[in-house]
């Protein structure tokens, strides 16, 4: 019991049983699944995360041509670096809206560029892609998904593209299903995150969800990449040796 409220402390009592369970098999604590969940039961502990709300971010430029949908739901990529999905959602700061934009590696479900501003503007989303670049250094060819939006149609945002030698692409008009892992980000961001915590000022809300990345990244457990952090993933995935949670 000790060592289930420890995990829930560590992780903002975001996990539920599953996650749990994989946490203290990771920490070297034997003990089955079954026996997680009637503990958690018996002690009323479960994941507390509040329901989705997802505002309208996207606005199509007519006048701005967008690129086919390459990728196609094929989520199922391998190579780091190969696929990026990129959106801009909502979050309330000191009474108003204001907005995030993210670059997500596919492969690894790492957040790997952002930027929050006050307006969703070309420039915001060619913020985070920027930081993207400068961070990872993807080589030439790597495809960039996202949705119709201004932002991304924007020749700003083309010409960086472009610049880098990336392959645009993007989701059919209406369909969120053809970006569906970054509306899980976003999804799982707000859940466990955004929703627990009121922000007075942008800078407080910059700093609490670089703080939250951070975290994401490095130690929560993700069930697309098997249980283990994108971190982890990659130690894995370069190591020579097979490394267990």
């Amino acid at each position: 019991m000790a060592h289930i409220q420890q995990i829930e402390r560590e992780n903002d009592h975001n996990y539920g049983v599953q996650k749990v369970y994989e946490e203290l098999n990771g920490k070297g604590v034997s003990v089955g699944r079954s026996r997680v969940q009637r503990i958690m039961h018996q002690h009323g502990i479960k994941a507390q995360i509040k329901s989705k709300y997802k505002p309208q971010t996207t606005k199509a430029d007519p006048n701005e041509q967008a690129f086919p949908n390459l990728l196609n739901q094929k989520f199922d990529v391998t190579d780091f670096n190969a696929v990026w999905l990129a959106d801009l959602t909502y979050v309330r700061v000191g009474g108003k809206w204001c907005y995030l934009a993210a670059v997500l590696d596919l492969a690894r479900r790492k957040l790997v560029g952002w930027a929050l501003g006050n307006r969703p503007t070309a420039e915001l989303a060619a913020k985070a892609l920027n930081m993207a670049i400068l961070r990872e250094r993807p080589p030439k060819g790597l495809m960039h998904h996202s949705d119709m939006g201004s932002q991304y149609t924007s020749k700003k945002y083309k010409d960086i593209l472009k610049e880098n030698g990336m392959i645009g692409s993007m989701s059919r008009k209406g369909n969120p299903y053809d970006n569906a892992p970054m509306e899980s980000f976003f999804h799982l961001f707000k859940g466990e995150h955004v929703k627990k915590r009121y922000f007075a000022t942008i800078g407080q809300a910059a700093a609490s969800f670089k703080s939250w990345f951070d975290y994401y990244n490095t130690k929560r457990r993700h069930s697309a990449l098997g249980g283990i952090s994108p971190l982890m993933y990659e130690i894995r995935r370069y190591s020579p040796f097979n490394l267990s949670a």
